[in-house]
């Protein structure tokens, strides 16, 4: 094991790595996502392409933390409305919370469900990199949904979660005082569920609630999913999702 890494850090990393080496190739329209196994996918994106392994790669961050990243490694990150990119993406790399096994998953762990979802909307095929932990049978009742809100609908938002079955709460920051922000600006209520959850009908329930501006539920949006173990190999999940 490498010094100052968990088992699951391993695995984080061979999820990420693993990915980029079978998927991300030349000249393709890249989204790379946010967090802690995300962040080794673009690490290795950045390797490759220093090489001049990827000529014509052209990247999308999800995040502004991810966009830090992507210019610290060499990487020039478009917006999706660059006239090269044109809403539209080849593939989109990125991690999640939990993981069941139709590839529904919950993100949203790093406040980007957002902008998470907007690039996958716009993406061809989205891969999902996970160590093995986040592998769950049923989703909602220990990570919670995220719900990225307006503050002026948290109560009412709380209370109409609430009647659907979710306990909300509304997540802090660590390192400031007060809530989590948003990149946009936007609050964070955190939903756990006491029994399993229909990840798609939960996922639209949520969304058409007044002041909710985004939902960290994706239902049937992967094809493939990564999950890296700590000896450096990877267990690979796929859908029949068109993509790949």
């Amino acid at each position: 094991m490498m010094t100052g890494m968990t088992s699951q850090d391993l695995g984080k990393r061979a999820a990420g790595e693993q990915a980029v080496l079978d998927l991300v190739r030349p000249g393709m329209k890249l989204g790379l996502g946010t967090g802690s196994t995300a962040y080794w996918a673009v690490k290795k994106t950045a390797e490759l392409y220093r090489e001049g392994r990827l000529p014509g790669l052209l990247v999308v961050a999800t995040s502004f933390d991810t966009e830090i990243l992507c210019q610290d490694e060499g990487l020039e990150v478009r917006s999706l409305g660059d006239r090269a990119i044109d809403a539209r993406l080849d593939l989109y790399l990125d991690g999640a919370d939990e993981v069941d096994p139709d590839l529904n998953c919950i993100k949203g762990g790093g406040a980007a469900q957002l902008q998470e979802k907007i690039v996958c909307s716009a993406s061809q095929t989205f891969v999902i990199v996970a160590d093995d932990s986040k592998a769950v049978p049923h989703l909602g009742t220990k990570f919670p949904v995220p719900l990225e809100i307006h503050a002026m609908a948290r109560v009412s938002l709380i209370r109409a979660c609430e009647a659907l079955g979710a306990r909300a709460v509304l997540r802090y920051g660590k390192g400031k005082a007060g809530p989590v922000v948003t990149d946009n600006g936007h609050l964070i209520l955190d939903l756990t569920f006491e029994t399993p959850i229909d990840c798609s009908a939960t996922e639209r329930a949520l969304k058409m609630l007044t002041g909710v501006f985004e939902v960290g539920l994706f239902s049937r949006r992967a094809s493939l999913a990564y999950l890296g173990q700590a000896d450096g190999t990877c267990r690979i999940l796929r859908t029949p999702a068109p993509g790949l």
